[in-house]
């Protein structure tokens, strides 16, 4: 791993930290924050996780454990742990059904940490909708998407992130192989407007 990449990540791991103190400080004064708090630390467990995921993908390689899955299934199981935390948010989450194969073979765990880094990185941008789907792949495998309704990409953010995202994305597609073919992530603007990310896994 990028040495300066490393020490981005946990300056904000640390930056994040110490948000999450004040706001537990002040939570014997102020108990609406504990909600706050709460989205804090599930921001925060989930930069560690992909940073260790990384991590792991730069020291040892990461295999990924491949099983027949159901990608709706995974998909509303997958929306209803990340609206944890989220109450009160005016995006709303929903799973488009069309085209979705029965079954789609994938390492549930390692696709769930690249769709929640993508749903994180949609959430920064939607203005009212943020949608999750799953397509056969023409090339074989099946193509996860996420898309938002917002600017699309290369917008400016007032709070740039620090790329772990995409990087880890494309270390879990790249997990994904079978014989000569391997996982691709892919961040693009979609036609009709707004990002649209792909995993496509073969």
């Amino acid at each position: 791993m990028d040495p300066k990449l490393a020490a981005i990540i946990i300056h904000d791991i640390k930056n994040s930290l110490g948000v999450l103190e004040g706001e537990l400080r002040r939570l014997s004064d102020d108990v609406p924050r504990v909600q706050q708090a709460h989205v804090t630390c599930l921001a925060l467990q989930e930069k560690l996780i992909a940073f260790l995921t990384l991590y792991k993908a730069d020291s040892q390689g990461l295999r990924a454990q491949v099983e027949a899955v159901s990608p709706l299934d995974f998909l509303d199981a997958l929306l209803r742990e990340h609206a944890v935390g989220r109450n009160g948010s005016a995006i709303e989450l929903q799973v488009d059904e069309t085209d979705m194969p029965l079954i789609g073979f994938f390492d549930e765990h390692l696709v769930a940490l690249a769709l929640e880094a993508a749903l994180q990185n949609a959430s920064r941008f939607a203005r009212t909708r943020i949608e999750l789907g799953c397509r056969k792949n023409p090339d074989g495998g099946v193509i996860f998407t996420v898309r938002d309704d917002g600017p699309g990409i290369g917008t400016q953010e007032k709070k740039p992130s620090t790329g772990l995202g995409m990087d880890l994305c494309n270390a879990i597609a790249t997990a994904h192989n079978k014989e000569a073919q391997q996982g691709e992530a892919r961040l693009s603007n979609h036609p009709d407007g707004g990002a649209l990310f792909e995993l496509c896994l073969p």
